[in-house]
């Protein structure tokens, strides 16, 4: 079982994985060559000591034909004799063909010698605590056909495995070394390999935390290759869509576009009911100012002024619905659904007149020329939707209670704020305003008037010039 740490490490990198598979079969296979080769040697080894064990047999078998036959054991001691000095030959041994001993000399087994001819190599041991390891073997001494006598060689084991000993040596450090490069040539390619995998993820963490400006820069021919000029194909298109997004947010309200882009099957013509608000902020005496002032001019203030309502409006949860000339509509309640539609209206037509006193303030310090808003509220059950054409279309708002906000802004006069009775009275304004009626209006296709209410921020409500340049944009009025 992998420690923690390891398997930790393991998990988290796909190098480290590389490593530790190639690492396994680069030991695997060394380990099971390995074996192979020693088993192989083994065998070779073995067959080798074979050999040698016949022929020195064969040789002894030759030389004491003659002196077993003529029962000459002074000759046959001196074979014996001459024998046992040979390296790793630890004892000898002739017989008669009755398999009676007739020379011996160094370890020798017990064993008859012609039932250890006719069986494999005898494999016994000499002594208590450090045993010599021995191989017996027996050879046939025979005389035209007869079988004369037999001879018995015994060599030492442990000298003769001294070879193979060398041998295992020899092929374990091998395997080792191997091992070794092996380990450090799948550390390397591991990291070859995983390094392109690597840019790929941190280019996609890239992307996915919307830098569409990065761009894989390395040039593979193989399938990675592939894969990142993909992704640099899909990111110009991010790139693309993003800078589509940013200005269709500047044409149309965010929210707007943020519903549209999320569910594309909305941009159709149609729409539903909702319970919304509607805000109309409109300059006061505009048309004779535009006749004063040149086009850029008249540009350069709307731009300034309509940029506060714009924050306003926002900070209120309502969103500017269009810009008709001079007069701003501001929408609250759609295409988001908003429980408090109402109030947030009326909250954000005070704060508009309380922003442009203000601001009016720090223009006419520097010369500069103010204008006054008039405006209207009403809130109820209007179609918002897609209206216009299948080729040009555009999310507002329509209904008599749109018309009735509209009628509402134009009957105001500079710095007004005025609703209906039934909207100051469902929400209570005369609690939180300072509130007065100003008049009745009649409304075409409505048989009954329509009471006008204003609506006033107290004193202690009036921002401070701080906070008006801290909602102001940059560059404006400094």
């Amino acid at each position: 079982m992998l420690p923690s740490f390891l398997s930790r490490a393991i998990s988290r990198s796909i190098a480290v994985k590389l490593a530790f598979v190639l690492t396994s079969v680069i030991i695997v296979g060394m380990g099971l060559l390995s074996l192979f080769i020693l088993g192989n040697q083994s065998h070779i080894f073995d067959q080798q000591v074979e050999a040698y064990a016949a022929a020195l047999g064969t040789q002894l078998s030759t030389a004491a034909v003659e002196p077993v036959l003529a029962g000459d054991l002074q000759a046959v001691s001196q074979l014996t004799a001459n024998l046992v000095y040979n390296d790793g030959i630890e004892g000898v041994a002739i017989f008669s063909d009755q398999s009676e001993l007739l020379s011996t000399i160094g370890v020798n087994p017990k064993q008859n010698p012609a039932a250890l001819y006719s069986n494999q190599p005898l494999q016994w041991s000499v002594g208590e605590n450090e045993q010599t390891k021995l191989s017996s073997y027996a050879s046939i001494i025979s005389y035209e056909d007869l079988t004369v006598g037999y001879c018995v060689l015994t060599f030492n084991r442990t000298f003769m495995s001294a070879a193979y000993s060398n041998t295992i040596r020899t092929i374990s450090a091998i395997t080792v070394l191997m091992v070794g490069l092996g380990v450090i040539a799948a550390v390397f390619i591991s990291k070859l390999l995983s390094r392109p995998v690597e840019q790929l993820v941190e280019g996609t963490q890239e992307i996915a935390q919307g830098n569409y400006q990065f761009r894989f820069k390395e040039q593979r021919k193989d399938e990675l290759g592939q894969l990142m000029r993909s992704l640099n194909t899909m990111t110009e298109g991010l790139s693309k869509k993003e800078k589509v997004e940013q200005t269709f947010s500047r044409y149309v309200s965010p929210n707007v576009a943020c519903t549209l882009m999320d569910d594309m099957d909305k941009n159709q013509l149609g729409g539903s009911h909702v319970d919304a608000t509607v805000l109309f902020a409109d300059i006061s005496g505009f048309t004779s100012l535009s006749e004063q002032l040149e086009p850029a001019a008249i540009n350069s203030l709307l731009n300034d002024y309509f940029t506060l309502i714009d924050q306003v409006a926002g900070k209120h949860k309502g969103h500017i619905d269009k810009y008709i000339g001079d007069c701003a509509m501001i929408l609250f309640g759609a295409p988001f659904p908003d429980e408090e539609n109402g109030l947030h209206g009326v909250q954000c037509g005070v704060e508009i007149q309380q922003v442009i006193h203000e601001y009016n303030l720090l223009r006419q310090k520097q010369g500069m020329i103010t204008v006054d808003f008039c405006v209207g509220i009403n809130s109820g059950v209007m179609l918002a939707g897609n209206m216009g054409s299948e080729r040009r279309m555009e999310y507002t708002v329509i209904g008599n209670a749109v018309n009735l906000a509209s009628r509402l802004s134009s009957v105001a006069t500079a710095g007004q704020v005025l609703v209906t009775r039934e909207q100051h009275d469902s929400l209570m304004l005369a609690s939180q305003y300072n509130t007065r009626r100003i008049q009745t209006i009649k409304l075409r296709g409505k048989t009954m008037p329509v009471e006008v209410w204003q609506i006033e921020s107290r004193p202690e409500e009036l921002l401070s010039s701080t906070e008006l340049a801290n909602m102001h944009s940059p560059g404006t009025i400094h």
